[in-house]
């Protein structure tokens, strides 16, 4: 029998430690303190910016429109860096800006000829990197950025891989067939608490799409679920430290079954990515990842969105299913993009409540 357990409220971004709450004004002047401070507990700090990126075609395809573009990528120190592979799947190369669709989940081809297709009839480029490149997806803390930067001690994979994503941004301003203004990234699972990470990092990027990114991504610390699916709980800070220690900052393993002590929660790295435009996708049978602490994620944020003046920039699909990211995902992130590119209010599928029946762990 489902059991959900809530370990304290959510707590409010905006209240003041003189109990009263900021301004739109305030927040906006201190996002980068707030930020600094809560990546620096969830996930060890970042690397620090490339001290340089530079590229190079691999191939050369003169054939007018869709061609797959590969660019040989360095990025790091001068004397230590990383390289990696980026490919983008384009219409008439050289002749106009398109908008892109990115994914760093180049490990999982998540991004199948079908996603591309539609994405490509739509004017769209498609973007795709493998974002393993950068940090290896293990218990230990293994990969070539970590030797670019041994004297960043404590960021983690994920951190890692959304640097990635910072990267391409970089390459996409200096191509000239990229509208780098018009950059969405999405991801799966773990690529999904990457993606929110990323966004929350670099301004640039204007739409977001963490599609079942459950615990550490965009699910709620402070609520999880007993009696649910197979797993019997869903997951939470204590089984992701013993699963995934890499992916977890140091300063959160203090905090095991000490959830309500955090000073935030994920709603936090939404606010963050106000007034961009976030898309939030979950299976519902997707128990595992915890799909009502998802929800109770999502509703905070949507409450910070609406303080913050920008309620119809966010949006959740909460879909039938299990863990997955296939065509269908994608054609909600592509629909979401392009209302918001046409000026268009949010869809009205996207402001359902798919569990009515659970109240709200904040009362904000």
């Amino acid at each position: 029998m489902r059991e959900i357990i809530f370990r304290g409220k959510m707590p409010d971004p905006f209240l003041k430690s003189d109990g009263t709450r900021m301004t739109k004004e305030e927040w906006f002047e201190k996002k980068d303190e707030i930020r600094q401070k809560i990546v620096d507990f969830e996930y060890g700090g970042m690397p620090p910016r490339p001290e340089f990126v530079e590229f190079e075609e691999m191939n050369n395809e003169p054939i007018p429109g869709r061609c797959a573009m590969w660019y040989k990528v360095k990025a790091g120190k001068p004397d230590k860096y990383v390289t990696f592979n980026l490919q983008i799947i384009t219409n008439n190369k050289g002749k106009d800006k398109y908008p892109v669709l990115l994914t760093g989940d180049g490990c999982y081809s998540n991004l199948e000829s079908d996603t591309v297709t539609e994405a490509f009839n739509r004017g769209y480029v498609t973007a795709s990197f493998n974002r393993l490149d950068f940090a290896y997806d293990m218990k230990e803390r293994k990969g070539p950025l970590y030797d670019v930067y041994p004297e960043y001690p404590d960021f983690t994979a994920i951190s890692a891989w959304a640097w990635g994503y910072s990267v391409c941004m970089d390459v996409f301003e200096k191509i000239d067939y990229v509208d780098e203004t018009e950059v969405g990234i999405t991801g799966h699972s773990r690529g999904g608490k990457t993606v929110m990470l990323a966004a929350a990092m670099d301004e640039r990027i204007k739409y977001v799409c963490p599609n079942n990114s459950g615990c550490h991504g965009a699910v709620s610390h402070r609520c999880y679920v007993k009696g649910l699916g197979w797993h019997g709980d869903t997951e939470r800070i204590a089984t992701m430290v013993e699963m995934f220690p890499s992916w977890m900052g140091p300063k959160l393993w203090d905090y095991i079954d000490k959830e309500e002590q955090l000073p935030y929660d994920m709603h936090y790295f939404g606010a963050l990515i106000a007034p961009r435009y976030y898309l939030q996708c979950e299976g519902m049978q997707d128990y595992w990842i915890n799909p009502i602490g998802a929800w109770q994620n999502f509703s905070a944020v949507k409450a910070c969105y609406k303080y913050l003046g920008c309620e119809d920039n966010a949006g959740a699909w909460f879909r039938p299913g299990f863990h997955r990211q296939k065509l269908p995902d994608f054609i909600q992130f592509l629909d979401f993009m392009d209302r918001a590119r046409k000026g268009e209010s949010l869809a009205e599928h996207l402001k359902v409540n798919p569990y009515p029946e659970v109240e709200k762990n904040f009362d904000w």
